[in-house]
């Protein structure tokens, strides 16, 4: 493979979308693919091997512990050196002319920092309202929710978009690197792509960064996403201690000041759901005890 993409899947246990993602990855994602690299995050299942051996062109690196999606992304990027890097969830299924409509956009703006395409699920329905945003605000993180959506309808044109869901990125390595790509600490997952936005944002049109725009979508390109694979195989409980105390992590970041009345719009909307949700009483208990972390421990 000759190209400008080095193409990064990360792997935590997962069936058989692993195998039909990389297969559609190699299928088609065009002559702009250089690599594919596959991250194992400690899976334990024998799973990298075996990917390793069915697909001899990917590049497999099969990591004794899960340290999570970030640190996994990082160290997968860190394995290249294409201009591109391609960071595609384990549930997502790559279309022909995709990505070569996302390269093609970035060549049009050649300063904006990624592109991202509009992504569906395997029924065709737009994912639009989940995967574009807008960066949260205090209020949405006071009730525990992520930024509004940025769009009503799937758009028809190339768009400036906030917060895109890391599920499908193409974004420029100079940029990835300037930012020291996803953050480690928001672990297992959950709220690394939101920040990663978030200093993006911060960044653009400061002296000497690779990019006066962030993230634009291009709804010509469009990718099939199944969506939840994780949340299964971690289990509800874990899922939401992780969930919310990334949201906390996310506010003492970017929201120091409101750090303390976020906290407590959190803990308050948290025993709120476990009133309306009996059946997720022992999930959001579980989570409502881990939002009382202290603040130091939250900026690690």
């Amino acid at each position: 493979m000759t190209g400008i993409i080095q193409a990064v899947v990360v792997r935590w246990r997962g069936g058989d979308e692993v195998r039909r993602c990389l297969s559609s990855v190699l299928s088609n994602a065009g002559p702009f693919l250089a690599r594919v690299v596959l991250v194992d995050s400690g899976s334990g299942d024998g799973g990298a091997e075996r990917l390793a051996s069915e697909f001899p062109d990917i590049e497999v690196i099969a990591l004794a512990d899960n340290r999570g999606f970030a640190y996994a992304a990082d160290r997968g990027a860190g394995e290249g050196e294409e201009p591109l890097l391609l960071l595609l969830n384990p549930d997502i299924e790559v279309e022909a002319g995709a990505v070569d409509s996302m390269v093609d956009l970035l060549k049009d703006r050649p300063r904006a920092a990624g592109v991202v395409p509009l992504l569906e699920g395997f029924d065709d329905a737009s994912q639009h309202r989940w995967q574009l945003r807008h960066l949260p605000g205090a209020g949405r993180l006071a009730f525990g929710l992520p930024g509004a959506p940025a769009f009503s309808t799937p758009p028809q044109a190339p768009t400036a978009v906030p917060q895109p869901a890391a599920a499908a990125w193409l974004v420029r390595r100079t940029v990835w690197e300037t930012l020291g790509g996803l953050d480690p600490t928001f672990e297992p997952a959950w709220w690394e792509d939101v920040d990663f936005c978030a200093r993006l944002r911060d960044r653009l049109g400061e002296p000497g960064f690779p990019a006066d725009e962030g993230f634009v979508v291009e709804p010509a390109a469009r990718l099939h996403h199944g969506g939840g694979s994780s949340v299964a195989a971690l289990g509800r409980e874990a899922f939401f201690t992780a969930y919310y105390t990334n949201l906390l992590r996310y506010t003492a970041r970017h929201h120091p000041g409101r750090l303390g009345l976020i906290r407590k719009g959190l803990q308050f909307s948290l025993s709120v759901r476990m009133f309306l949700r009996p059946d997720q009483k022992q999930a959001l208990r579980a989570a409502l005890k881990a939002t009382s972390l202290d603040r130091g421990r939250l900026e690690l």
